[in-house]
């Protein structure tokens, strides 16, 4: 069984007893309109697949940067933590240490620095030794060298003093 097409143009009539009659005795299907209105013309393809490319060169554009955004996120978040866990570290010690220690982890480079607070008339009348301990943290991301720095003071126990609540007499 062949099934043909027939396309009857505008204007044009059949009597249901030869045109249509006989397409649909025969299984064909017929189309009405001008020659020109059966599909899309090359200009019309072209111009809509411009409009879509266009359109998702932006969307991916928007995604790549939200992607960019979520990383350095990511990082200075990572940044943050590992410099509240140096100041931890460095308020729990016992003893007082100047100076500074670095090292990296991962792609975080950390610094972290204990100094002297306040002038040296103000830490001869003050009962402890103020020291301002800061922890730096930094990562290369999206504009170049990134850095996070956190600071506190801790006060440790002047020299030779002792602590009259320790006492047992």
């Amino acid at each position: 069984m062949t099934i043909g097409c027939v396309r009857k143009f505008q204007g044009a009539r059949s009597s249901p007893a030869s045109g249509e009659a006989a397409s649909k005795a025969a299984g064909t299907a017929t189309f009405s309109g001008a020659p020109g209105d059966a599909g899309f013309t090359l200009i019309e393809v072209l111009v809509a697949l411009t409009i879509l490319s266009i359109s998702l060169a932006t969307l991916l554009a928007i995604f790549l940067q939200g992607l960019d955004r979520a990383k350095e996120s990511s990082n200075e978040g990572a940044a943050r933590s590992l410099a509240q866990s140096l100041l931890s570290q460095a308020k729990a010690a016992p003893s007082l240490a100047y100076g500074s220690t670095a090292g990296k982890i991962n792609q975080l480079q950390w610094r972290m620095q204990i100094e002297p607070f306040g002038s040296d008339a103000d830490r001869t009348a003050w009962q402890a030794i103020p020291a301002e301990i800061v922890a730096t943290v930094s990562w290369h991301g999206d504009g170049g060298l990134r850095t996070v720095r956190l600071s506190t003071l801790k006060l440790y126990p002047k020299p030779g003093a002792h602590d009259d609540d320790n006492d047992d007499n």
